[in-house]
Protein backbone atom coordinates (compact mmCIF):
# COMPACT_ATOMS: atom_id res chain seq x y z
CA UNK A 1 0.00 0.00 0.00
CA UNK A 2 1.23 3.27 -0.53
CA UNK A 3 2.30 5.72 2.42
CA UNK A 4 1.13 9.40 2.62
CA UNK A 5 3.29 11.84 4.42
CA UNK A 6 2.33 14.88 6.58
CA UNK A 7 2.06 17.89 5.13
CA UNK A 8 -0.24 20.64 4.52
CA UNK A 9 -0.75 22.39 1.08
CA UNK A 10 -1.68 26.28 0.91
CA UNK A 11 -4.00 27.73 -1.24
CA UNK A 12 -1.83 29.36 -3.54
CA UNK A 13 0.34 26.07 -3.79
CA UNK A 14 -2.79 24.36 -4.53
CA UNK A 15 -3.31 26.47 -7.77
CA UNK A 16 0.01 26.24 -9.15
CA UNK A 17 -1.36 22.64 -9.30
CA UNK A 18 -4.22 22.16 -11.37
CA UNK A 19 -6.15 18.87 -10.21
CA UNK A 20 -6.24 17.48 -14.66
CA UNK A 21 -2.13 16.21 -13.26
CA UNK A 22 -4.18 13.47 -10.92
CA UNK A 23 -4.57 11.58 -13.86
CA UNK A 24 -0.87 11.65 -14.78
CA UNK A 25 -0.14 10.39 -11.12
CA UNK A 26 -2.74 7.62 -11.81
CA UNK A 27 -1.16 6.32 -14.58
CA UNK A 28 2.28 6.71 -13.20
CA UNK A 29 1.31 4.44 -10.06
CA UNK A 30 -0.30 1.95 -12.59
CA UNK A 31 3.30 1.43 -13.89
CA UNK A 32 5.22 1.78 -11.04
CA UNK A 33 3.17 -0.74 -9.34
CA UNK A 34 3.39 -3.22 -12.59
CA UNK A 35 6.83 -3.68 -11.99
CA UNK A 36 7.73 -5.22 -8.62
CA UNK A 37 4.71 -7.50 -9.73
CA UNK A 38 6.60 -8.79 -13.35
CA UNK A 39 8.78 -11.36 -11.49
CA UNK A 40 6.75 -13.75 -10.00
CA UNK A 41 4.69 -14.63 -12.66
CA UNK A 42 8.27 -15.85 -14.76
CA UNK A 43 9.57 -17.69 -11.60
CA UNK A 44 9.37 -21.13 -13.30
CA UNK A 45 11.71 -19.55 -16.18
CA UNK A 46 14.17 -17.52 -13.64
CA UNK A 47 14.52 -20.75 -11.16
CA UNK A 48 15.82 -23.10 -14.85
CA UNK A 49 17.94 -19.94 -16.38
CA UNK A 50 19.73 -19.01 -12.85
CA UNK A 51 19.38 -21.83 -11.22
CA UNK A 52 17.97 -21.51 -7.76
CA UNK A 53 15.43 -23.29 -5.56
CA UNK A 54 11.85 -23.25 -4.23
CA UNK A 55 13.23 -21.61 -0.71
CA UNK A 56 14.99 -18.98 -2.58
CA UNK A 57 11.89 -18.19 -4.93
CA UNK A 58 10.19 -17.81 -1.49
CA UNK A 59 13.06 -15.56 -0.03
CA UNK A 60 12.78 -13.30 -2.88
CA UNK A 61 9.64 -11.37 -1.84
CA UNK A 62 11.39 -11.09 1.71
CA UNK A 63 14.46 -9.21 0.15
CA UNK A 64 12.59 -7.21 -1.83
CA UNK A 65 10.22 -6.01 1.39
CA UNK A 66 13.13 -4.51 2.21
CA UNK A 67 13.37 -1.91 0.07
CA UNK A 68 9.96 -1.70 -0.97
CA UNK A 69 8.04 -1.63 2.03
CA UNK A 70 10.55 -0.96 4.99
CA UNK A 71 12.08 2.07 3.90
CA UNK A 72 8.40 4.01 2.40
CA UNK A 73 8.09 5.71 5.33
CA UNK A 74 11.67 6.61 5.87
CA UNK A 75 11.41 7.75 2.15
CA UNK A 76 8.15 9.96 2.68
CA UNK A 77 9.69 11.69 5.66
CA UNK A 78 12.90 12.68 3.28
CA UNK A 79 10.42 13.64 0.31
CA UNK A 80 8.55 16.20 3.06
CA UNK A 81 12.20 17.75 3.62
CA UNK A 82 13.25 18.39 0.73
CA UNK A 83 10.59 18.33 -2.32
CA UNK A 84 11.88 18.36 -5.72
CA UNK A 85 10.31 15.93 -9.16
CA UNK A 86 13.14 13.48 -8.50
CA UNK A 87 11.53 10.61 -5.97
CA UNK A 88 8.71 10.78 -8.26
CA UNK A 89 9.46 10.85 -11.78
CA UNK A 90 13.21 9.82 -10.77
CA UNK A 91 11.65 6.84 -8.80
CA UNK A 92 9.82 5.31 -11.26
CA UNK A 93 12.74 5.73 -13.50
CA UNK A 94 15.10 3.45 -11.25
CA UNK A 95 12.58 0.99 -11.12
CA UNK A 96 11.28 0.91 -14.70
CA UNK A 97 14.62 -0.09 -15.77
CA UNK A 98 16.55 -2.01 -12.86
CA UNK A 99 13.67 -4.53 -12.75
CA UNK A 100 13.10 -5.24 -16.42
CA UNK A 101 16.85 -5.36 -16.96
CA UNK A 102 17.16 -7.82 -13.93
CA UNK A 103 14.33 -9.93 -15.84
CA UNK A 104 16.15 -9.75 -19.24
CA UNK A 105 19.68 -10.09 -18.15
CA UNK A 106 20.53 -11.25 -14.89
CA UNK A 107 23.02 -14.04 -15.24
CA UNK A 108 22.48 -15.08 -11.57
CA UNK A 109 20.46 -15.18 -8.46
CA UNK A 110 22.60 -12.96 -6.56
CA UNK A 111 22.80 -10.49 -9.25
CA UNK A 112 19.58 -10.54 -9.64
CA UNK A 113 18.21 -10.42 -6.12
CA UNK A 114 20.75 -6.99 -6.28
CA UNK A 115 18.62 -5.20 -9.03
CA UNK A 116 15.34 -6.19 -6.88
CA UNK A 117 17.12 -4.44 -3.96
CA UNK A 118 17.61 -1.72 -6.44
CA UNK A 119 14.49 -1.57 -8.17
CA UNK A 120 12.68 -1.76 -5.00
CA UNK A 121 14.36 1.83 -3.56
CA UNK A 122 12.78 3.25 -6.76
CA UNK A 123 9.37 1.85 -6.00
CA UNK A 124 9.76 3.38 -2.15
CA UNK A 125 10.79 6.46 -3.14
CA UNK A 126 7.59 6.34 -6.04
CA UNK A 127 4.96 5.96 -3.30
CA UNK A 128 5.17 8.07 -0.27
CA UNK A 129 5.39 11.26 -2.10
CA UNK A 130 2.98 10.54 -5.37
CA UNK A 131 0.66 9.60 -2.74
CA UNK A 132 0.89 13.19 -0.92
CA UNK A 133 0.74 15.04 -3.89
CA UNK A 134 -2.40 13.35 -5.41
CA UNK A 135 -4.22 14.69 -1.88
CA UNK A 136 -3.18 17.92 -2.31
CA UNK A 137 -4.14 18.03 -6.24
CA UNK A 138 -7.65 16.54 -4.85
CA UNK A 139 -8.86 19.67 -3.11
CA UNK A 140 -11.72 19.09 -1.38
CA UNK A 141 -12.36 15.84 -3.47
CA UNK A 142 -9.65 14.19 -1.68
CA UNK A 143 -11.50 10.71 -1.08
CA UNK A 144 -12.31 10.34 -4.84
CA UNK A 145 -8.75 11.38 -5.64
CA UNK A 146 -6.73 8.71 -4.11
CA UNK A 147 -9.40 6.04 -5.12
CA UNK A 148 -8.38 6.79 -8.35
CA UNK A 149 -4.88 6.96 -7.18
CA UNK A 150 -4.76 3.33 -5.61
CA UNK A 151 -7.24 1.65 -8.32
CA UNK A 152 -4.04 2.45 -10.49
CA UNK A 153 -2.18 0.94 -8.47
CA UNK A 154 -4.56 -1.92 -8.32
CA UNK A 155 -4.48 -2.57 -11.67
CA UNK A 156 -0.55 -2.40 -12.39
CA UNK A 157 -0.46 -5.20 -10.46
CA UNK A 158 -3.56 -6.92 -11.92
CA UNK A 159 -1.66 -6.51 -15.25
CA UNK A 160 2.12 -7.04 -14.44
CA UNK A 161 1.90 -11.13 -15.12
CA UNK A 162 -0.08 -10.96 -18.20
CA UNK A 163 2.52 -8.44 -19.55
CA UNK A 164 5.60 -10.44 -18.47
CA UNK A 165 4.41 -13.59 -19.92
CA UNK A 166 3.45 -12.18 -22.58
CA UNK A 167 6.49 -10.90 -23.73
CA UNK A 168 8.56 -13.86 -22.70
CA UNK A 169 6.19 -15.83 -25.29
CA UNK A 170 7.00 -13.45 -28.15
CA UNK A 171 10.39 -12.30 -27.46
CA UNK A 172 11.67 -14.44 -25.12
CA UNK A 173 13.97 -13.56 -21.86
CA UNK A 174 16.41 -11.22 -23.34
CA UNK A 175 13.25 -9.31 -25.18
CA UNK A 176 11.64 -8.37 -21.74
CA UNK A 177 14.07 -5.51 -21.52
CA UNK A 178 11.10 -3.51 -23.87
CA UNK A 179 9.27 -3.51 -20.56
CA UNK A 180 10.83 -0.78 -19.05
CA UNK A 181 9.98 1.74 -22.14
CA UNK A 182 6.72 2.87 -20.78
CA UNK A 183 8.33 3.83 -17.41
CA UNK A 184 11.05 4.91 -18.62
CA UNK A 185 8.76 7.56 -20.92
CA UNK A 186 6.29 8.23 -18.47
CA UNK A 187 9.28 9.13 -15.96
CA UNK A 188 10.25 11.78 -18.19
CA UNK A 189 6.72 13.08 -18.70
CA UNK A 190 6.34 12.94 -15.11
CA UNK A 191 9.36 15.36 -14.68
CA UNK A 192 7.88 18.46 -17.28
CA UNK A 193 3.99 17.69 -15.19
CA UNK A 194 5.66 18.37 -12.21
CA UNK A 195 6.53 22.04 -12.88
CA UNK A 196 7.09 23.71 -10.61
CA UNK A 197 8.86 21.29 -8.63
CA UNK A 198 7.10 20.40 -5.27
CA UNK A 199 8.59 22.51 -2.16
CA UNK A 200 10.02 21.15 1.02
CA UNK A 201 7.72 21.38 3.82
CA UNK A 202 8.77 22.23 7.28
CA UNK A 203 7.30 20.01 9.59
CA UNK A 204 6.27 21.55 12.70
CA UNK A 205 5.00 18.37 14.23
CA UNK A 206 7.08 16.33 16.54
CA UNK A 207 7.29 12.33 15.92
CA UNK A 208 7.94 11.30 19.60
CA UNK A 209 4.43 12.62 21.30
CA UNK A 210 2.73 10.83 23.84
CA UNK A 211 0.12 10.05 21.17
CA UNK A 212 2.62 8.49 19.25
CA UNK A 213 3.82 6.47 21.92
CA UNK A 214 0.43 5.36 23.21
CA UNK A 215 -0.05 4.51 19.46
CA UNK A 216 2.36 1.95 19.79
CA UNK A 217 1.18 0.24 22.50
CA UNK A 218 -1.30 -1.48 20.53
CA UNK A 219 0.36 -1.55 17.20
CA UNK A 220 1.65 -5.10 17.89
CA UNK A 221 -1.67 -6.96 17.35
CA UNK A 222 -1.89 -4.69 14.23
CA UNK A 223 1.36 -5.76 12.98
CA UNK A 224 0.70 -9.33 13.62
CA UNK A 225 -2.75 -8.94 11.19
CA UNK A 226 -1.00 -7.27 8.45
CA UNK A 227 2.31 -9.62 8.82
CA UNK A 228 0.08 -12.70 8.31
CA UNK A 229 -2.17 -10.80 5.90
CA UNK A 230 0.48 -9.90 3.35
CA UNK A 231 2.43 -13.57 3.88
CA UNK A 232 -0.77 -14.93 2.49
CA UNK A 233 -0.70 -12.86 -0.29
CA UNK A 234 3.03 -13.16 -1.17
CA UNK A 235 3.03 -16.57 -0.77
CA UNK A 236 0.58 -17.26 -3.45
CA UNK A 237 1.92 -14.87 -5.73
CA UNK A 238 5.50 -16.60 -5.61
CA UNK A 239 4.54 -20.31 -5.22
CA UNK A 240 1.22 -20.48 -7.81
CA UNK A 241 3.12 -20.02 -10.82
CA UNK A 242 5.95 -22.74 -9.76
CA UNK A 243 3.11 -25.39 -8.80
CA UNK A 244 1.21 -24.52 -12.16
CA UNK A 245 4.97 -25.39 -13.77
CA UNK A 246 5.00 -28.93 -11.69
CA UNK A 247 1.37 -29.59 -12.63
CA UNK A 248 2.50 -28.81 -16.70
CA UNK A 249 0.26 -26.46 -16.80
CA UNK A 250 1.19 -23.58 -19.17
CA UNK A 251 3.16 -19.96 -18.14
CA UNK A 252 -0.32 -17.67 -19.59
CA UNK A 253 -2.37 -19.59 -17.16
CA UNK A 254 -0.72 -19.11 -13.99
CA UNK A 255 -0.42 -15.30 -14.87
CA UNK A 256 -4.05 -14.95 -15.56
CA UNK A 257 -5.17 -16.47 -12.51
CA UNK A 258 -3.06 -13.86 -10.38
CA UNK A 259 -4.65 -11.18 -12.57
CA UNK A 260 -7.73 -12.38 -11.40
CA UNK A 261 -6.60 -12.38 -7.68
CA UNK A 262 -5.40 -9.03 -8.47
CA UNK A 263 -8.37 -7.23 -9.81
CA UNK A 264 -11.10 -9.15 -8.01
CA UNK A 265 -8.74 -7.98 -4.96
CA UNK A 266 -9.33 -4.39 -5.88
CA UNK A 267 -13.11 -4.84 -6.07
CA UNK A 268 -12.78 -6.81 -2.19
CA UNK A 269 -10.23 -3.72 -1.32
CA UNK A 270 -13.33 -1.18 -1.85
CA UNK A 271 -16.36 -2.88 -1.01
CA UNK A 272 -14.35 -4.49 2.36
CA UNK A 273 -13.48 -0.36 3.43
CA UNK A 274 -16.93 0.64 2.86
CA UNK A 275 -18.52 -2.55 4.93
CA UNK A 276 -15.39 -1.44 8.17
CA UNK A 277 -17.13 2.30 8.19
CA UNK A 278 -20.33 0.34 8.93
CA UNK A 279 -19.62 -2.21 11.01
CA UNK A 280 -15.76 -1.47 12.20
CA UNK A 281 -12.89 -3.09 10.99
CA UNK A 282 -12.95 -6.43 13.53
CA UNK A 283 -15.65 -8.08 11.82
CA UNK A 284 -14.02 -7.07 8.32
CA UNK A 285 -10.83 -8.51 9.71
CA UNK A 286 -12.10 -11.85 11.44
CA UNK A 287 -14.23 -12.42 8.42
CA UNK A 288 -11.33 -11.98 5.67
CA UNK A 289 -9.12 -14.31 7.83
CA UNK A 290 -11.97 -16.79 7.80
CA UNK A 291 -13.13 -16.74 3.91
CA UNK A 292 -9.56 -16.23 2.74
CA UNK A 293 -8.56 -19.78 4.36
CA UNK A 294 -11.32 -21.42 2.98
CA UNK A 295 -11.15 -20.34 -0.46
CA UNK A 296 -7.36 -20.48 -0.64
CA UNK A 297 -7.86 -24.14 0.25
CA UNK A 298 -10.43 -24.59 -1.98
CA UNK A 299 -8.64 -22.86 -4.62
CA UNK A 300 -6.08 -25.91 -4.11
CA UNK A 301 -8.39 -28.70 -4.73
CA UNK A 302 -10.55 -27.12 -7.48
CA UNK A 303 -10.73 -28.05 -11.12
CA UNK A 304 -12.32 -26.69 -13.93
CA UNK A 305 -14.04 -23.26 -13.67
CA UNK A 306 -13.80 -24.07 -9.69
CA UNK A 307 -10.28 -22.53 -10.22
CA UNK A 308 -11.09 -19.48 -11.60
CA UNK A 309 -13.97 -18.95 -9.07
CA UNK A 310 -12.22 -19.79 -5.95
CA UNK A 311 -9.25 -17.65 -7.06
CA UNK A 312 -11.08 -14.54 -7.69
CA UNK A 313 -12.85 -15.30 -4.23
CA UNK A 314 -9.63 -15.32 -2.73
CA UNK A 315 -8.62 -12.36 -4.42
CA UNK A 316 -11.90 -10.62 -2.66
CA UNK A 317 -11.55 -11.84 0.81
CA UNK A 318 -7.74 -11.61 1.43
CA UNK A 319 -7.27 -8.34 -0.40
CA UNK A 320 -10.80 -6.91 1.58
CA UNK A 321 -8.66 -5.44 4.45
CA UNK A 322 -6.11 -3.22 2.28
CA UNK A 323 -7.84 0.09 3.40
CA UNK A 324 -9.18 -1.18 6.56
CA UNK A 325 -5.70 -1.66 8.29
CA UNK A 326 -4.45 1.80 6.41
CA UNK A 327 -7.04 3.66 8.49
CA UNK A 328 -6.40 1.84 11.62
CA UNK A 329 -2.92 2.29 11.57
CA UNK A 330 -3.52 5.99 10.44
CA UNK A 331 -6.29 6.24 13.69
CA UNK A 332 -3.50 4.48 16.18
CA UNK A 333 -1.50 7.87 15.37
CA UNK A 334 -3.51 11.01 14.32
CA UNK A 335 -0.68 13.55 14.57
CA UNK A 336 1.81 11.38 12.16
CA UNK A 337 -0.45 10.00 10.28
CA UNK A 338 1.73 9.28 7.04
CA UNK A 339 5.42 8.71 9.07
CA UNK A 340 3.74 6.61 11.54
CA UNK A 341 0.85 4.40 10.04
CA UNK A 342 3.34 3.85 7.63
CA UNK A 343 6.14 2.61 9.52
CA UNK A 344 3.21 0.03 11.25
CA UNK A 345 2.52 -0.97 7.66
CA UNK A 346 5.76 -1.15 6.17
CA UNK A 347 6.98 -3.17 8.92
CA UNK A 348 4.07 -5.45 9.03
CA UNK A 349 4.37 -6.13 5.69
CA UNK A 350 7.85 -6.56 5.42
CA UNK A 351 7.51 -9.52 8.11
CA UNK A 352 4.65 -11.31 6.52
CA UNK A 353 7.22 -10.92 3.30
CA UNK A 354 10.15 -12.68 5.70
CA UNK A 355 7.47 -15.21 6.50
CA UNK A 356 7.26 -16.02 2.78
CA UNK A 357 10.79 -17.15 3.38
CA UNK A 358 9.95 -19.54 5.93
CA UNK A 359 6.94 -20.62 3.51
CA UNK A 360 9.55 -21.49 0.60
CA UNK A 361 11.46 -23.54 2.28
CA UNK A 362 9.03 -25.63 3.72
CA UNK A 363 7.88 -26.36 -0.10
CA UNK A 364 11.04 -27.25 -1.08
CA UNK A 365 10.20 -30.12 1.62
CA UNK A 366 6.77 -30.90 1.13
CA UNK A 367 5.81 -29.68 -2.01
CA UNK A 368 4.33 -26.17 -3.25
CA UNK A 369 0.01 -27.30 -2.61
CA UNK A 370 1.28 -28.60 0.69
CA UNK A 371 2.70 -25.60 1.99
CA UNK A 372 0.13 -23.08 0.80
CA UNK A 373 -2.39 -25.66 2.72
CA UNK A 374 -0.08 -24.77 5.76
CA UNK A 375 -0.68 -21.05 4.46
CA UNK A 376 -4.57 -21.40 4.62
CA UNK A 377 -4.45 -22.35 8.20
CA UNK A 378 -1.68 -20.00 9.35
CA UNK A 379 -3.83 -17.35 8.15
CA UNK A 380 -6.32 -18.26 11.00
CA UNK A 381 -4.17 -17.47 13.45
CA UNK A 382 -4.77 -13.50 12.70
CA UNK A 383 -8.53 -13.89 14.25
CA UNK A 384 -6.72 -13.62 18.24
CA UNK A 385 -4.85 -10.40 17.13
CA UNK A 386 -7.81 -9.18 15.22
CA UNK A 387 -10.05 -9.08 18.61
CA UNK A 388 -7.28 -7.30 20.58
CA UNK A 389 -7.46 -4.71 18.61
CA UNK A 390 -8.04 -1.76 20.10
CA UNK A 391 -11.41 0.34 19.69
CA UNK A 392 -10.97 3.30 18.17
CA UNK A 393 -13.83 6.27 18.90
Amino acid sequence: MSVVPSGVMTASSSAKHPSWKTGYYTFSHFLNDAYPNLYPALLPVLMVTMHFSVALAGLLSSIAALTTQLLQPLMGLWADRVGTRFFVAGGLFIGSIVSAAALAFSPSYSIFVAALLVGGLGNAAFHPHASALVGELSGSRKGLGMSLFMIGGNFGRALAPIAATTTFLYLGRHGLWVLALPGMAMAIVMWFVMRPAPKPKIRTQKIWTPAFRQGLKHAGNLLAVVMLRNMASMATLTLLPIMWHTLHRPLSESAALLSTLFLVGSVGNMTGGAISDKVGPKPVLIGSAVLSSVFLWAFLHASGIGIWITIGLLGFSLYSTGSVVMVYGQALFPENKGMASGLTLGVGNTLGALGVGAIGLLATRVGSQEALTVTAALLLISIPFSLRLKRLS
